[in-house]
């Protein structure tokens, strides 16, 4: 077990994304996580001090913070570095120790562009070719620019059995072009996740029971127990085995399926949902065939995701480094409580362990109960795009012009276009970040060290020169920013500021609040 204080005055930030919103934290914290076992969304076995130290292990631990100090548990190596006096000295140093970036990284462009659009919120299960379509056609009509298209969950024959339902797309190939003519990448929803029974299920199950089947045989699909059980995993979409992509056999059967989508249907690439696995038998201590930790079988569903050009996730281990496009972890419709209050600190943190190509969730959140209860805020949704659109990537999957009155209509068009024209400024900040491993969206603390920063987590930094604050409180209309040293442009009213300073910039419902250092 190691014992670390936490020194005075000194901030926190890691692990997981998931209480993201939360950090720093300091000497009062009082908490404990399990990284195995606690994980979802994106996380890493890093934390980082704002006195320029961090903790880093290869492998998942156990950490505590509670009455000044901080203990770790762990059978494998945890170091404790000093790295220099701050938080980016802390992330530097970890980054190229432990997840550099290689040279050559390079990141699709057609992500960070236009905003991308997902047929999630409009089409939830059923994901209809004439739907999707006139979801894709609505776009350009509305004048909002053709980029990344998604087409969410739902169209599949199972999870597993990779081939479009003849009642949803009796012509998948007909549908890609006519989007292809529209202009768009067009991507697909798959997860790594299979029905447990069915033609599909059977075929790579092998009843390990019949005899003569050796045992290389009866393992090479699918994750199991040591019994030859087939894991089963809870999740919101039901009760599925999974695949393990630890497995070249397993690896191959989803990659041939995926190939045929594309080679045959025309699709681009896919969104890979799920990667968070926690079946109940392993989680109460029944360990898998192999001896596969769950870390293991999230870092492979990732290796093989990132090998398609285009791809998405949003549960990721120790990814830090890699040329991966990730979304958030899903937020809720609601404005505190993992809903808009958690857009800035979940980004931050992201580049913070080193996966800075960050899309936030879906404008006005991908909660569909929400929407179907009639519990849609108009406000909320406005300020989620206002909120988004200085990301380096920004999504709609709700559409503006079906779900808003003419103003809120207006706002959200005008982010979309102010994305877009700032896309040059967020294009150089992506080469900087390829290259460097600096992050994209960082928080006032990484940029401005010792200057009582460390709480600020409603504003952030694009790069070096673009202060953002948008406005994540309902009924606010005056927005205090915390401007730092330098000459700051504020972009809607054209009031110059010498930092550091605060200011309360007027935000009625039209304003996103951002600045420009001259």
């Amino acid at each position: 077990m190691l014992s670390i204080d936490i020194l005075k005055d000194e901030y926190w930030w890691g692990g997981l994304i998931k209480d993201a919103e939360n950090m720093p934290y300091s000497a009062e914290t009082v908490l404990r996580f399990d990284l195995e076992r606690n994980r979802r969304g994106q996380s890493a076995p890093l934390y980082l001090s704002s006195k320029g130290r961090y903790i880093w292990s290869e492998e998942p631990f156990i950490i505590e913070f509670n009455k000044g100090k901080i203990t770790v548990e762990s059978e494998y190596e945890v170091k404790v570095v000093k790295a220099g006096e701050t938080l980016r000295d802390a992330y530097l140093e970890a980054m190229k120790k432990h997840f550099p970036f290689k040279e050559g990284i390079h990141t699709p462009r057609e992500f960070y562009i236009y905003p991308q659009f997902n047929t999630w919120m409009e089409l939830i299960k059923e994901q209809k070719q004439d739907d999707i379509i006139k979801y894709a056609e609505e776009i350009v009509e509305n004048g909002y620019k053709p980029g990344i298209l998604m087409i969410d969950g739902g169209w599949q024959i199972c999870q597993g059995t990779w081939e479009p339902r003849y009642d949803m797309m009796p012509d998948p190939k007909a549908m890609t072009d006519r989007l292809h003519e529209l202009g768009f990448v067009v991507m697909i929803w798959v997860s790594p996740f299979m029905c447990s029974e069915g033609k599909t299920f059977l075929e790579l199950y092998v009843d390990y029971a019949v005899e003569g089947v050796s045992e290389e045989l009866r393992y090479n699909h699918l994750l199991r127990y040591k019994d030859g059980t087939p894991a089963i995993d809870h999740w919101w979409s039901g009760y599925s085995s999974i695949y393990n992509f630890n497995l070249p056999d397993d690896c191959a059967h989803m990659d041939k399926q995926l190939r045929h989508l594309m080679d045959d249907y025309g699709f681009d690439g896919f969104k890979f949902d799920g990667g968070s696995y926690k079946p109940q038998e392993f989680i109460m201590g029944t360990d898998f065939y192999g001896d596969y930790t769950l870390s293991q079988l999230n870092n492979a569903w990732m290796e093989f995701a990132s090998s398609y050009k285009f791809h998405e996730v949003k549960d990721s281990w120790k990814q830090g480094g890699k040329q991966i496009i990730q979304r958030l972890v899903d937020k809720g419709h609601k404005w505190k409580g993992n809903g808009i209050d958690c857009l800035i600190p979940h980004s931050c943190f992201i580049g913070l362990i080193g996966s800075p190509f960050v899309c936030p969730d879906m404008v006005g959140s991908g909660s569909w109960t929400a929407f179907i209860k009639g519990e849609l805020d108009e406000e909320l949704f406005v300020r989620m795009a206002q909120c988004s659109a200085l990301f380096p990537m920004m999504q709609f999957s709700a559409l503006p012009w079906r779900r808003l009155s003419e103003n809120g209509q207006k706002i959200c068009k005008e982010m979309a276009e102010l994305h877009e024209v700032m896309y040059p400024e967020i294009e150089k900040v992506l080469e900087n970040t390829e290259k460097t491993g600096e992050p994209i969206i960082r928080s006032m603390e990484y940029m401005y060290p010792g200057c009582g920063y460390e709480k600020i987590n409603d504003q952030f930094v694009l790069g070096e020169n673009i202060l953002v604050a948008p406005v994540v409180v309902k009924g606010e209309v005056v927005k205090t920013v915390h401007i730092p040293e330098g000459t700051w442009i504020e972009q809607n009213f054209g009031k110059v500021y010498e930092g550091p300073c605060v200011a309360n910039i007027d935000a009625p419902i039209e304003i996103l609040p951002w600045f420009k250092r001259k």
